[in-house]
Formats: C-alpha cells, structure tokens, sequence
C-alpha cells in the first residue's frame, strides 16, 4: 500500500502497473483533499485524513477490520471498463482514512466481502 500526501507519491507504484484512470482518479482525490485543507495546513490535514492506494500483496481484509474505529463506507466505482473499491475507514473521531482498492488486487473472498458492504454503484469518468 501507498500512503498518497503528494504528486510524488503517485509515482511510487509501478506506473506501468496502475490503468492511467486510476491514476487520475487518485489524483482527483489528492486535489479535493488539498482544497480542504487551510492554506499551508495542507500536510497535517493529509495526515488526518490519508488516502491509502492498495497494491497487489496488501492484506485488505485485515487492513480494513484493524482499525480502531470503524468502517463507515464502501463504494465501488466504475472507471472506464475496470472498477475500484473506495472504503472510508474512522480512525479516530475526526480522522478519516480513505482506502482505493484496485479490484484486480483482490482475492475473490475480498471482492465478495467488500461488494457485500457497498452503499452502492457510484460511476466515474
């Protein structure tokens, strides 16, 4: 997994790995997030609230249930023929992580467990 708080950050997986839609749909992400933050409070409001992209090789399930707090959402989104599982996890109560979770790194008993928790099909273009 990828804690995203920056452009860089995006360039940490594998590029060649990632579909450019998700790419830029994480990016979108990034930039909403900033605009929240109050001028020069960006970084500790990234902190607060982290965008977490998952890879091949994470561990989702247990990612997602050892959180102090509590799953709040999931969502899948449709990104041009290929979807994607956003899930927002409380980590304490004002901080919110969101996790991306590409659907081709995901064992099927993941995919079944997370389609179970959707709050429906949201798209993205």
């Amino acid at each position: 997994m990828v804690t995203i708080q920056s452009l860089e950050d995006l360039a940490k997986p594998r590029k060649d790995a990632l579909p450019q839609v998700l790419l830029r749909f994480v990016y979108e992400l990034l930039e909403r997030l900033q605009a929240e933050a109050e001028p020069g409070e960006e970084v500790e409001y990234l902190l607060s609230h982290p965008l977490i992209l998952c890879e091949p090789g994470d561990n989702v399930l247990a990612l997602l249930n050892g959180q102090p707090m509590s799953l709040e959402y999931v969502e899948r989104i449709e990104l041009q023929g290929t979807f994607t599982f956003r899930a927002g996890v409380l980590l304490d109560n004002d901080w919110l992580a969101q996790y991306i979770i590409p659907a081709f790194v995901l064992d099927n008993e993941t995919l079944d467990w997370l389609t179970e928790r959707c709050i429906g099909g949201s798209t993205h273009e």
